[in-house]
């Protein structure tokens, strides 16, 4: 068995950065507590035992983050999620141990790390953050404050444990459909719920009033506010800084006020209607195969932006009866038409959007062929004509959200100009259309199954229909009266 040096050499490299957070955790929480850092050398021994016990902590986190949990991730690289996961920690308890300090130890915002790590990485990696976070936080402050858990008190314990359940209450906020308003909503009702855990609390410690019962019941809705003020200001910052596009942000992108979606509604109307029904189409047909609706939309709503150069060379922007390709010789028609993929893509890279997006404008069309120049050149000439030189120069689609997008952009053209006049009709042309680019090799480069393609047939017929419906004529109703 040979040993790769270089992941060794890695992994030494993250540990040691482990060791480093876990000096500068102890240490600044040591002096927070302490009040300066002419405190932390009156700890003597209990320093070292303390760094210890929280750069061991950090490794529990560390370790069942990249060998245990890696396959339910997000596909990001281990640096991107080692630095998210250990800098949301950092912040976290120097907050938290700045709150049990000066405010009240039933305030502490763990909570913060939960909401960060599921909403960026996943869900699971929230719960266990929190869980990790809250035992960071007490090492640092309760061992500081009692000299090395000499002095426990019942008051103490019971802050760090009900902070501790509100970050993993909190984490089961973080699925698909929660907007900001509902997770900040819900974060704060879940503060209301646990403050008659404070209550109970009280009550078992003898040396409590009314009062400081009454205190630690509002300290702990207060604890959670804070906790999602502060997600709520570090969660952009994170977005934007690690490139993760999070659902909030993702719709964000598919807003009509996007400078870009304007700058095509303006420059090519017919294609930006285009997009919007291509975006219905794509976001059933990803929910029916279980992936993130939004970022289906997002890939549908940009994957035409390309042809903004020359809008009139397609034919949903000729309002006028004129087409330019009568006057152009097919080689160079076939050359308009194929670039504008490419020239999606760069647009969105110059725009910094998401990579899936980017891929899908790329490989909508993969390198299929242009039937309609081809037939034509065909009718023209009676040389044998080779079909390579008709196709798309593109990738072929390398995700689902890719074949996803080329299936229904071919099935909203195709039915808007053939309009199916029954369902078995429809059924039949999305039919041809998968099996089509299944002959023709379109779906070789991603992992989509036969099951898929199944689902995304169902997904468009049941969908086309609704969206393109015949209206009453009213004109000819006041005829017959």
């Amino acid at each position: 068995m040979s040993i790769n040096r270089k992941e060794i050499g890695i992994n030494c490299l993250y540990f040691l950065g482990l060791l480093i957070e876990a000096v500068f955790i102890t240490t600044m929480g040591v002096a927070i507590v302490a009040q300066g850092f002419d405190g932390v050398p009156k700890m003597g021994y209990t320093i070292i035992p303390l760094v210890g016990l929280v750069f061991l902590v950090l490794c529990i986190i560390h370790i069942y983050s990249v060998w245990i949990i890696k396959p339910s991730y997000k596909k990001f690289s281990k640096v991107r999620e080692y630095l998210i996961v250990n800098s949301v920690i950092i912040l976290t308890s120097m907050l938290s141990i700045f709150v049990y300090k000066y405010f009240s130890p039933f305030a502490l915002p763990i909570a913060t790390a939960s909401l960060i790590v599921s909403m960026l990485l996943s869900q699971r990696l929230g719960i266990v953050t929190g869980i990790f976070t809250s035992a960071i936080v007490g090492l640092v402050c309760i061992s500081t404050d009692s000299k090395l858990f000499g002095n426990l008190t019942l008051m103490q314990v019971s802050g760090l444990l009900i902070s501790m359940i509100s970050s993993v209450c909190a984490t089961f906020l973080m699925h698909k459909g929660f907007t900001r308003l509902k997770v900040t909503l819900g974060t704060i009702i879940i503060g209301l719920a646990l403050a008659p855990l404070g209550i109970l609390f009280g009550f078992l410690d003898k040396t409590a009033d009314a009062l400081s019962i009454f205190r630690v019941c509002v300290n702990i809705f207060i604890g959670n506010v804070i906790a999602v003020a502060f997600e709520t200001l570090l969660l952009p910052l994170y977005e934007y800084v690690f490139r993760i596009w999070t659902d909030y942000k993702l719709a964000e992108i598919c807003s009509l006020n996007q400078p870009l979606l304007r700058e095509l509604k303006e420059k090519a109307p017919g294609t930006f209607a285009h997009c919007l029904t291509v975006s219905t189409l794509a976001e059933n047909c990803a929910i029916a195969v279980g992936l993130n609706p939004f970022m289906a939309r997002a890939c549908a709503m940009y994957h035409d932006v390309g042809k903004m150069k020359n809008p009139q060379f397609f034919s949903e922007n000729q309002t006028d009866g004129y087409n330019p390709h009568d006057d152009l010789i097919i080689d160079v028609s076939v050359k308009m038409i194929t670039e504008h993929p490419s020239e999606g893509a760069q647009m969105l890279k110059e725009h910094r959007m998401p990579d899936t997006v980017i891929r899908a404008a790329l490989e909508h069309h993969g390198d299929s062929t242009l039937m309609f120049f081809y037939l034509k050149a065909k009718g023209i000439t009676e040389k044998s004509l080779n079909t390579d030189e008709y196709r798309y120069s593109n990738p072929k689609p390398s995700t689902k959200y890719s074949a996803i997008i080329m299936i229904c952009d071919m099935c909203e053209a195709t039915i808007r100009a053939k309009k199916p006049q029954s369902q078995e009709e429809l059924e039949g042309i999305v039919y041809n259309i998968i099996q089509g680019r299944i002959l023709d090799g379109q779906f070789s480069d991603c992992d989509i199954s036969m099951k898929d393609l199944a689902k995304i047939k169902t997904s468009v017929c049941e969908a086309i229909p609704s969206m393109m419906h015949d209206r009453i004529n009213y004109d000819k109703a006041k005829e017959r009266r």
